[in-house]
């Protein structure tokens, strides 16, 4: 067995490792848990920004999302601010370092109808949090599935820069066939009463083990050893992560990593891909305008390829939630009338033809064919624009969706309604080493920010 960090022996065959997080110290806080932490930086808009500083003065919102302010300059700004906020809670024991390493298992039990499901079901999913080892995008045994962007990255690589530490996990997904994964979870939630339990608004209820005892710690690592792991969500957060050990290393002069720090690995959430609770929401494209765009031309120009009919709105939620058959997507016009539409055979022919150095399983998949035949085919909106997300916005929602196309004062003019990608879709592109477009995966519910930070 592999015991290195439980011995304070460093070994380079980690996969995952147990480490010390920074956590909340409760006693030094008037504020209850689900008042310190917070959603993902990328789904907080300024409205729930506000919302979190407004909970509590120590919200971990102020470190991983903090304000901008018209005085804002190099040195003085949203970083350098959180690293202060930061090194203040350290010093002032707001945040406390456990003692010894652990494992940090994360439950998030939840009614997929909190999620848009047309039907009540409550479901758990579990994970641990542990120090993923950092290895570039095709070079090891963690692959992505979708493409990152410049922005996000730098605006990570700076909050790192600043404060020195990964203060929001990585969502990755960890094969587990035979279920032994899934048991030794099972197993550590019997250790002990959650150390942490936080009921979000929507109705999840997260719970927080932490998770030190040895040998359960031994064999999971063990587990985890050398598995491929898949990254469900978090992607610019990963290969942020990748860049800041490559700015580590070259000022300790490490090209290599064979000194092993703390900056060669991330904060990472390892869930079995065979758990029941990953739930994969739909995301939704919704159109501003596009050259000569109406309805009645839409429908002519898209005839070849797909065959269209009218829909009811219980159809489109149905097929928000549908998970198998032909491609599809139903389509919401601003005068409120709807169409399903399905793909017709001539549509594998085109994706060969809109991107021929695909897969099949890249030409399969909905959103590239809506991407490529629809957005980029019917309504000409350049590859350029949708990838700058010009013109198209996206909500997980289904009845968001709706009701912005079809509010009359709004400014979207068309919406598309699909279906889930499903997970074995991304372990096939991913392993692949193919990358679907951007905003092909919603998984539900968030993994919360604050739970665990780990200094670096």
């Amino acid at each position: 067995m592999n015991h290195a960090l439980l011995t304070g022996d460093i070994q380079n065959v980690a996969t995952v490792k147990p480490f010390r997080a920074l956590r909340y110290n409760q006693s030094k806080v008037s504020a209850p848990a689900s008042a310190l932490v917070c959603p993902p930086y990328d789904v907080i808009d300024a409205k729930m920004q506000n919302d979190l500083y407004n909970k509590s003065e120590h919200n971990v919102v102020r470190i991983e999302f903090g304000k901008t302010t018209p005085d804002d300059k190099p040195g003085s700004d949203r970083y350098s601010r959180a690293a202060e906020t930061f090194e203040n809670w350290i010093f002032q024991n707001v945040l406390r370092q456990d003692g010894k390493p652990a494992f940090y298992l994360y439950e998030q039990a939840f009614d997929i109808a909190s999620g848009g499901a047309s039907r009540s079901q409550v479901v758990t999913r579990r994970g641990i949090f542990g120090a993923c080892k950092l290895e570039p995008f095709g070079t090891g045994c963690v692959y992505p599935h979708e493409e990152t962007f410049g922005g996000p990255k730098a605006d990570r690589l700076a909050l790192m820069q600043s404060c020195e530490a990964n203060l929001s996990p990585v969502f990755g997904l960890v094969p587990d066939d035979g279920g032994n994964m899934t048991a030794l979870l099972k197993k550590g939630v019997t250790f002990k009463k959650p150390d942490v339990e936080v009921k979000e608004e929507n109705g999840v209820v997260n719970r927080l083990w932490v998770v030190d005892d040895e040998s359960w710690c031994a064999a999971m690592q063990d587990y985890l050893d050398g598995k491929n792991l898949f990254i469900a969500d978090g992607h610019h957060r990963y290969e942020t992560s990748c860049n800041y050990r490559n700015e580590r290393r070259t000022k300790d002069n490490d090209p290599e990593g064979k000194l092993d720090k703390d900056y060669d690995y991330t904060l990472m959430m390892c869930v079995p891909m065979s758990d029941l609770g990953l739930y994969i929401l739909p995301t939704h494209r919704l159109i501003q305008t596009a050259p000569g765009l109406s309805k009645d031309a839409f429908l002519k120009d898209s005839a070849a390829l797909f065959d269209a009919r009218d829909a009811s709105e219980q159809e489109l939620f149905a097929t928000a939630e549908e998970q198998s058959g032909p491609v599809k997507f139903g389509v919401i016009f601003k005068d409120g009338s709807r169409k399903l539409l399905t793909v017709k055979p001539a549509v594998a022919e085109a994706m060969k033809k809109a991107q021929p150095n695909k897969s099949a399983a890249w030409h399969a998949l909905d959103v590239s064919v809506l991407q490529e035949l629809i957005l980029k085919g019917v309504l000409k909106l350049s590859e350029e624009k949708v990838l700058r997300k010009e013109g198209v916005s996206y909500t997980p929602d289904t009845k968001n969706a709706i009701s912005r196309v079809t509010d009359q004062a709004g400014q979207y003019v068309m919406g598309f309604i699909l279906r889930p990608t499903l997970i074995e879709q991304v372990r096939d592109i991913s392993t692949g080493n193919e990358k679907m477009p951007q905003k092909s995966t919603y998984f539900y519910p968030k993994l919360l920010s604050g739970l665990v930070i780990r200094k670096l």
